[in-house]
């Protein structure tokens, strides 16, 4: 059994023991076999429909938050932890708290990516290809270390001021956790959320 978490772009498939990222235009050749998926791309979800050996988890997940309109992806993480601040950093950037496994709320940034391509829209010489790693408590003095910082800060600062356990996963999560000693970054962490739906409803 294979799961899948679908985005807009890609589909990341994982067995077990690795995953690998799939263009959404490629994932009929997964049709035939089992899977257990979440989607948040609904220009595919009747093709979904079409694979009879897929299970949509997202009629099986069961968490209960007065947030209104939450993805299921950031569902399926908070169910991971118990007790901290769940980070997504993707192409946006979800936070979300958990007490005593309640989802308190959360809110939304702009992901790392999207923040460097804006600053290229706004002048040719404000372009930079990645974020530069950066000392947030002192003041550039380079303009590539001022883009990054201009970045970096906010986001830290945003995600920083709740006392309480970090847990991060998502493409740039691994260069957030950087900012936050004694973090958890765990790459696979929607995976383990999707597994406990599974192994709870016994679909494997």
């Amino acid at each position: 059994m294979l799961l899948c978490d679908i985005g807009n772009s890609f589909a990341k498939f994982y067995d077990g023991t690795s995953f690998q990222r799939v263009p959404i235009n490629e994932i009929d050749r997964y049709k035939d076999s089992k899977v257990c998926y979440i989607n948040v791309n609904e220009r595919i979800a009747d093709k979904l429909r079409s694979f009879h050996k897929w299970i949509d988890l997202g009629e099986f997940i069961e968490f209960s938050t007065p947030y209104q309109g939450m993805g299921i992806d950031r569902q399926i993480l908070c169910l991971v932890v118990e007790d901290g601040v769940v980070v997504d950093a993707g192409s946006a950037i979800t936070v979300d708290v958990m007490q005593n496994g309640r989802h308190e709320g959360g809110f939304i940034m702009p992901g790392i990516r999207f923040l460097l391509e804006d600053f290229g829209v706004i002048s040719p010489r404000l372009q930079i290809q990645k974020l530069q790693p950066v000392d947030i408590h002192k003041l550039p003095l380079s303009t590539q270390d001022a883009l990054s910082y201009g970045i970096i800060k906010p986001i830290v600062l945003a995600i920083g001021e709740f006392a309480k356990p970090l847990f991060i996963t998502g493409g740039d999560g691994e260069i957030l956790a950087r900012y936050f000693p004694g973090s958890h970054y765990d790459e696979l962490m929607i995976f383990k959320g999707m597994m406990k739906i599974v192994k709870r409803n016994d679909l494997c």
